[in-house]
């Protein structure tokens, strides 16, 4: 997958991750190591945004919050290793 207007960046990785992707990446077969990137970060940002609703909920209405915990807006739980 090409990304318009992507914005380059260079990380260093530790080797056992850079391995970690580059067989994710033949494993799922994506076009690039960077969608294997993309599908990472996407993994946190929705992990994120779920820790938030439930700490907004604490804050807002304690009950609510007890609903909300591992059922944030129809999230399913999750670690984020789907996404890798």
């Amino acid at each position: 997958m090409t990304y318009q207007n992507a914005e380059r960046m260079t990380i260093s990785l530790p080797p056992d991750i850079a391995r970690y992707i580059k067989d994710y990446q033949q494993t799922h077969g994506l076009e690039s190591r960077s969608e294997a990137f993309v599908k990472a970060v996407q993994a946190l940002r929705e992990r994120e945004l779920a820790e938030q609703y439930t700490a907004l909920a604490r804050e807002n209405d304690p009950e609510r919050a007890l609903f909300l915990e591992g059922n944030t807006d129809g999230l399913e739980p999750s670690d984020g290793s789907e996404w890798l």
